[in-house]
């Protein structure tokens, strides 16, 4: 069975993230974009990507901010 989590990582001469498909393609991803985050151990996290001065997602009700680390690779399904 083929994984659903693609890497998404940051990509600093476009200045976005990107998902990678595992073919060489990408998907640049946008403000307001939805997607989930592998947390492991079969847990994951909905969330939207927004930019202010950093790359952040926003998750739960009470619209709860995390700041991305560009140096980071991170599995998500979008």
């Amino acid at each position: 069975m083929k994984s659903l989590w693609k890497d998404m990582k940051y990509n600093e001469d476009l200045d976005c993230w990107v998902v990678f498909w595992g073919d060489n393609t990408g998907y640049k991803v946008r403000c307001g974009d939805w997607f989930e985050l592998h947390l492991g151990d079969g847990r994951k996290l909905s969330c939207r990507i927004e930019l202010g001065r950093e790359w952040y997602i926003i998750v739960g009700r009470n619209d709860t901010k995390f700041y991305l680390k560009p140096n980071e690779t991170y599995q998500v399904d979008i």
